[in-house]
């Protein structure tokens, strides 16, 4: 098992925010959703940002579980989602992608296919810059 450089197993539960871009949605998203249930014990969330390699994802994946954590993620590419879902289901990762079904959903509307990249249609050239960038955040009570 791969173990993630600062990230350590609160006394609490913890959430990991996965995203292909900054990892505000997810975040986001997690914090909107905690707010139903006062009292959670959820201690931190960390954000795994701008995370754009299956093995990565693998790490993620990893980690969530030697944590015993959730992963709430939002991948702009379906390929990275599915990926995702899939080694989240192998490691008995309890997961939501919370991105994809809106995508799906707008491209029935639309009648037209997504991008599928972090951003949309505006590309950054950074493919050769390969960092985790991942940060620890605690919940607001």
């Amino acid at each position: 098992d791969v173990e993630l450089a600062g990230v350590e197993n609160p006394a609490g539960f913890t959430v990991f925010a996965v995203s292909d871009s900054s990892g505000g949605s997810a975040h986001a998203m997690a914090i909107a959703a905690l707010k139903q249930f006062p009292g959670n014990g959820i201690e931190s969330i960390t954000n795994c940002s701008e995370v754009r390699s299956l093995e990565e994802i693998n790490c993620i994946v990893q980690e969530s579980r030697r944590l015993q954590c959730m992963l709430i993620f939002t991948f702009a590419s379906p390929g990275m989602s599915r990926y995702t879902r899939m080694q989240c289901e192998r490691a008995k990762v309890l997961y939501v992608d919370v991105y994809q079904p809106v995508v799906i959903a707008f491209e029935k509307y639309l009648n037209y296919p997504p991008v599928g990249v972090a951003g949309g249609h505006q590309l950054r050239d950074d493919a050769d810059a390969q960092h985790f960038s991942w940060r620890s955040s605690p919940v607001p009570t």
